[in-house]
């Protein structure tokens, strides 16, 4: 064996020619080259000219430049441009291998293959593939191929006389994946038939088309646009031309905007919603929040600052009830706020708002006003030795349509402290535990329009208890009780329209019980001391998500997240996704059994219905490969399910197949998808070849 250095370039093989003229040496047996750069070459027989710095492998070899590798069964490559050629070679670029009849690299970030295939999985039968007789591939961006052909194992699935697949995390202009599935409410249909278009830097255009069996075509434009720091927003349009049962066909449509900008000094918002009737979003929603969705609001808000003197605000508002059609409007509405003046130790703030109300009933009727309202208020604090006193006076003014209504005006007269006291003992690992006692009482006076008044006294007071822990050489403080109480003493009220029946006012309680970290109670309620009952309860108990581990600890952990989550969260980082993370990811993940609920209970008084529901979720692992998840809301007073969903997914090596079932309000959806874990962009969809190119 030889083993020789020249020039920082080291040679090795069985043996060796040297020429000086050309400066060619050859390796014969075993050739092994590494280069001052750090590239290493591999390979039966290695021809490498040290003037030009090009290398030459015969037979099998390997080549290692930085991160990346390349193998095949010959090889020219100028290390000083980063360019060559290869036959029957695999190289990782950026998210998977590429392999082809012949490989060129014609520059650092471009590739260009001939009879070629790319894929994320490493084996070699790779589970998948997609195949072309021309590929060019760009690094951190995209790979172009004509035509495609996309392999599982060796059986065709589909083709395409081109494609796009992204490589990279940049946006990029391309196809975007249909949702296929089937819905109790819609029959079968094909949601997101689109298009993605990067226009530039600052703006792109999404162009789709729904397609649903028992509705009809719904079409859709989706415009948005970001200059950094300038203006940012985007237009959603949509029209449906519907089929309705014994009506024949239907127009329907909405529109939905967002924009914001800096003008003239003002920070401008604006948002717009609007649809064609009340159940348009009902209709085409697919998740269930929009399923309730009941009212549309629009406004546009403009706001700057008045010099270090205060704030300005001019806005429009319309809040329109599809269901009821009715509608409210405030237009204009224009405020003014002095900032905070403080002067020996006072706090003086003073507002003025100006807005015109209209209402639109479900007849058309309108009614309009307009009001003018300011606000005065004067605080300040003391501190006297133990005790916190924060006396606070405000007054406010309102006039409708040039009409003085009146003023509201009062003081408070707030005193309060704080207590701490320290246990002399602990349990087990809890050294420590203490006690903060916040007890306050305030009195108050109230009048309104100088017809009605209300004054008194509030007590309340403010429990905190919490522990110190010492595990090993750890130190933990946590909170496991929280609990208040307030009430109030009348020495006169007639802001209620009626007489002073108790002086004693009924008693607020809040408790809230955290045991161990994820498990709590939390309590609300008002004690009627006269009737002696409770009113306006309502308890919820929170068992969140727990693995089975942490079950039967309790210690504190970190939770896992789901596979897909994981996975995108590694790609949304501004890392490069190398050949070990994708070998990595390609790896089965075996997720712990996890389990939570939380139970609400509600009930306001003695007339009122009791509210009782139980939201549940359950997670894990079946096999090494098989996860599965159940989420369920169950109403246990009217003994019926709210909701339910079921998530599947079984691990394929180098994809994931995902199922999911769900169910709210009478409507079931189901779908499938199945995606690439180094590329969740790629995805097959109810047997429909889905590219997701980054948005």
């Amino acid at each position: 064996m030889i083993h020789l250095i020249v020039s920082e370039v080291i040679f090795r093989g069985g043996y060796l020619e040297y020429f000086p003229d050309s400066g060619l040496v050859i390796l014969y047996d075993s050739a092994y080259v590494k280069t001052s750069e750090g590239v290493e070459l591999f390979a039966d027989t290695i021809r490498y000219w040290k003037d030009l710095n090009i290398v030459e492998a015969k037979g099998r070899f390997l080549l290692r430049d930085g991160k990346s590798q390349t193998t095949g069964e010959y090889l020219k490559y100028n290390i000083d441009r980063g360019t060559g050629l290869a036959t029957k070679s695999r190289s990782f670029i950026e998210k998977g291998w590429v392999e082809g009849d012949t490989i060129y690299k014609t520059s650092e970030n471009s590739v260009y293959v001939l009879h070629g295939s790319f894929t994320t999985c490493e084996l070699e039968k790779p589970h998948y593939s997609f195949v072309s007789s021309e590929m060019r591939v760009i690094k951190k961006d995209l790979a172009v191929v004509k035509p495609l052909v996309f392999f599982i194992r060796d059986i065709p699935v589909l083709a395409a006389p081109f494609w796009f697949l992204p490589v990279g995390k940049d946006r990029s202009s391309g196809f975007l994946p249909p949702s296929v599935g089937r819905s109790s409410q819609d029959g079968l249909y094909i949601r997101n038939l689109a298009f993605y278009l990067v226009i530039n830097n600052f703006q792109d255009i999404t162009v789709s088309a729904d397609i649903i069996e028992n509705r009809g075509v719904r079409f859709s434009a989706e415009y948005v646009y970001n200059v950094y720091k300038l203006l940012k927003g985007g237009i959603d349009l949509s029209y449906a031309y519907d089929l309705v049962e014994n009506e024949g066909r239907r127009r329907r449509w909405s529109l939905k905007g967002d924009h914001s900008q800096n003008l003239l000094g003002f920070d401008v918002n604006a948002h717009g919603d609007f649809i064609s009737d009340a159940m348009y979003i009902q209709d085409y929603a697919e998740v269930k929040d929009k399923w309730v969705q009941s009212e549309l609001v629009s406004y546009i808000t403009a706001r700057r600052k008045i010099g270090s003197y205060g704030l300005l605000s001019i806005n429009a508002y319309n809040r329109y009830d599809p269901l009821r059609n009715t509608t409210e409007r405030r237009l204009p509405e224009i405020g003014l706020s002095l900032l905070p003046l403080n002067i020996f130790g006072l706090s003086f703030s003073n507002s003025a708002n100006y807005t015109q109300r209209i209402f639109i009933d479900s007849l058309g009727n309108q009614s309009r006003f307009k009001q003018l309202s300011t606000s005065h208020n004067l605080s300040t604090t003391y501190n006297i030795t133990y005790l916190s006193l924060s006396p606070s006076f405000d007054i406010s003014t309102t006039t409708n349509d040039s009409v003085f209504v009146g003023k509201v005006w009062g003081f408070n007269l707030p005193i309060s402290t704080t207590l701490y006291g320290v246990s002399l003992f602990g349990i087990g690992p809890i050294k420590k535990f203490r006690h903060i006692f916040k007890p306050s009482v305030s009195y108050f006076y109230r009048s309104v329009y100088d017809t009605s008044k209300s004054q008194g006294l509030m007590f309340s007071v403010d429990n905190t208890y919490e522990y110190k822990m010492i595990k090993d050489t750890t130190q933990k403080t946590g909170t496991f009780l929280q609990w208040g109480a307030s009430a109030e003493y009348l020495f006169e009220d007639t802001l209620r329209d009626k007489p002073l029946m108790q002086r004693i006012t009924p008693v607020n309680i809040n408790v809230k019980l955290t045991p161990v970290r994820k498990i709590s109670a939390t309590v609300y309620s008002t004690y009627d001391h006269i009737n002696s009952k409770f009113y306006n309860t309502q308890i919820i108990f929170n068992f969140g998500r727990f693995s089975i581990n942490e079950i039967i600890s309790l210690f504190e952990r970190k939770p896992m997240d789901t596979l897909k989550d994981t996975l995108l969260d590694t790609l949304r980082k501004d890392t490069v996704i190398t050949e070990e993370k994708v070998l990595e990811m390609n790896k089965p993940k075996v997720l712990p059994w996890e389990f939570g609920f939380t139970y609400t209970f509600a009930k306001a008084d003695e007339y009122t219905p009791i509210q009782s529901l139980f939201r549940i979720t359950i997670s894990g692992n079946l096999t090494k490969h098989w996860n599965i998840s159940y989420n369920a809301t169950y109403d246990y007073s009217n003994k019926r399910f709210l909701d339910q969903s079921i998530n599947i997914r079984r691990d394929l090596h180098c994809w994931v197949l995902e199922g999911r079932w769900s169910w709210f309000s009478g409507i079931s959806v189901y779908d499938v998808r199945i995606y690439v874990k180094a590329i969740p962009e790629i995805a097959l969809k109810r047997g429909v070849l889905d590219i997701l190119l980054p948005k």
